[in-house]
């Protein structure tokens, strides 16, 4: 998501919010506003309700969970970090991109596109990256669990496009 658009619609929903913010009446809470447990069988389940095909990935005991998420023709790495007794602090979903020749990777286009955007891109390996991330700890809404995975694949085709 672009900065400029998010800071403008920030400001927006502060101010249609208005008292509620300021200690009014609470805002209302639409579908999926209940807040969840910040384990990665919620977040599946979330993201599974959201339309996604999830995959839990093989996990090891040195090692975080991690899911595959089939969105569209996309296949997408989603792990989980600072896990500690089953809740965890973060969810980041990533997608890389081969280039046609390694000695094409674009570094100033890598670091333009994390000037104007919230996303993440990185080249490592030989590779594009576009990562992001979301915190979880003391737990999220099935609604911005999905409105999280809307903007990133969302920037995901952005990205894509800036790379062809």
């Amino acid at each position: 998501m672009n900065k400029a658009f998010a800071s403008a619609a920030a400001l927006l929903l502060s101010a249609s919010l208005g008292g509620a913010l300021a200690g009014g009446a609470g805002a209302p809470v639409v579908g999926g506003g209940q807040v969840q447990a910040a384990t990665p069988e919620a977040v599946t389940a979330a993201l599974r309700a959201a339309g996604y095909t999830v995959t839990p990935n093989p996990t090891r005991a040195d090692e975080d969970p991690s899911v595959t998420v089939r969105a569209g023709g996309r296949e997408l790495d989603v792990w989980f970090s600072g896990c500690r007794e089953g809740s965890c602090a973060r969810v980041t979903a990533s997608h890389g991109w081969d280039p046609a020749d390694e000695a094409d990777l674009n570094l100033d286009l890598v670091n333009e596109w994390n000037g104007n955007y919230y996303t993440q891109a990185y080249v490592y390996e030989g590779r594009y990256y576009l990562d992001s991330t979301m915190p979880l700890r003391g737990g999220y809404t099935r609604a911005a669990l999905s409105a999280w995975m809307t903007d990133y694949l969302s920037d995901l085709e952005d990205f894509e496009g800036e790379l062809s």
